[in-house]
């Protein structure tokens, strides 16, 4: 399996020829293949704040690999949210915990093709997945001892 960084290397090599609004259309055509959640996920626990549109995310575990379901009322922010699938799906929690969410956007080339509310809701749910994982650590070290 690639790494978190290799797949986030190869989002941006396929971006890099894509002028800004290309790169909107992309993330848009990205919302229109995604699962989105069911309603039953669409909870205030699931809900991502900072995020401009209603956003949620869900984070399931395994066989020590993780999944992460996303959904908007945004067609932008779901696009993005199919990206951050794309990244961490299939990830341990420790390999997700260790990249750093800042650099994801800039990584995959969208950090001038957005609004900085996007860009500020996109690391909301970076920021969310990430604390959600250190906690599940945190509890796992300590049923260990």
């Amino acid at each position: 399996m690639k790494s978190i960084e290799e797949i986030m290397r190869e989002i941006a090599a396929g971006m890099a020829f894509l002028e800004p609004m290309q790169r909107i259309e992309y993330l848009i055509d990205l919302s229109k293949k995604a699962k989105g959640l069911p309603n039953e996920l669409r909870t205030d626990e699931n809900k991502v704040y900072g995020c401009a549109s209603e956003t949620w995310l869900a984070v399931q575990e395994e066989d020590d690999r993780m999944t992460i379901a996303t959904d908007s009322e945004a067609a932008i922010v779901k696009g993005l949210l199919q990206l951050l699938e794309q990244c961490f799906n299939g990830h341990s929690k420790e390999e997700i915990v260790s990249v750093d969410g800042q650099r994801v956007l800039d990584t995959v080339g969208l950090g001038g093709s957005l609004s900085n509310r996007r860009m500020n809701g996109f690391a909301s749910a970076i920021e969310k997945v990430q604390r959600q994982l250190r906690e599940r650590i945190e509890l796992e070290k300590k049923q260990l001892h």
